[in-house]
Formats: structure tokens, C-alpha cells, sequence
């Protein structure tokens, strides 16, 4: 009984360990790291994330994304990457002019050079960009399609 018990500790400990080591975006199902305020579909009913939203699959996550960037393009009129990822994220958090080039030169468009976000194979690129900066190397395009399907 005691080793079943020592055995359960340790991996039971080990999981909430490498659970807490994963990076936050990948752990919440959220590739672009985006902060709670609204309700949305494929949302968790329990986070334990105060912050950011959490989703039961990352293609929730890429869902949620896409919307948010068209609502800026629409009901904002920022067409281009420079205004889209200076509101989706500011300064005051990141180093927002690297993410704008970062993401524009893996999309293939010049910063500043009006994009058509309606256009879902551009939209998967810029999603698909914005997680590598949000969480690393960790989806692929095929996933940012998922969400952008979804939208």
C-alpha cells in the first residue's frame, strides 16, 4: 500500500510540475495568449487562469483570433499589421514593432501594407505567425486553419 502511495506522490507530483512548466498559451489551449473578457465558444467551464482564456481544444483558441482580428479590421478599419498587432498587443507589454516585422515577413506582406484579413489562407498565416511569437514553434498552420474555418 505505502509504494502504490509513494508512487501516486511522485507522479502525481511530477504531473503538476510539467503541467506548471508548460507554457501558459499551450497549457490554456490558447496560441495567442488571449486575455479573459468575453464568452467564447469552445471556452472552459474551470480555468485556474485569472488572465487569460482557456479553451477544451486549440482550434478554439485560433477560433477566438480570428474573430478578434476581423472585429479590428471591420469595426476598426486597421488594415494592416503594424495597426493590428499594435492594438492587439501594446507596447506597454511587448516589443510590439519586432512582433508587427516578425509576423509581416513570415506572412510575406510589408508591415505597413494593407491586407485583406477576409481572405482565410492570409488570415491562417498571420494567426499561425502570431502563435510562434505568442508561445513558440509549438501549432502549425493546419491548426490556425481549424480556428479560422470555425470563425
Amino acid at each position: 500500500m505505502r509504494l502504490y502511495l509513494i508512487i501516486f506522490i511522485f507522479f502525481g507530483g511530477f504531473a503538476l510540475y510539467m503541467t506548471k512548466k508548460t507554457i501558459r498559451g499551450i497549457r490554456n489551449n490558447n496560441p495567442l495568449n488571449i486575455r479573459k473578457g468575453n464568452d467564447w465558444q469552445g471556452e472552459t467551464s474551470f480555468s485556474r487562469d485569472a488572465e487569460f482564456e482557456s479553451y477544451t481544444h486549440h482550434k478554439y483558441g485560433f477560433r477566438a483570433g480570428a474573430k478578434t482580428l476581423r472585429t479590428y479590421q471591420r469595426a476598426h478599419g486597421l488594415d494592416n499589421l503594424n495597426e493590428i498587432i499594435n492594438r492587439f498587443a501594446p507596447p506597454v507589454e511587448n516589443d510590439t514593432k519586432n512582433y508587427a516585422q516578425f509576423v509581416a515577413k513570415q506572412v510575406g506582406v510589408g508591415v505597413n501594407e494593407s491586407i485583406n484579413l477576409n481572405d482565410d489562407q492570409l488570415l491562417a498565416k498571420v494567426l499561425h505567425s502570431m502563435s510562434i511569437m505568442e508561445v513558440g514553434r509549438h501549432y502549425s498552420f493546419s491548426d490556425a486553419m481549424q480556428g479560422v474555418k470555425l470563425a
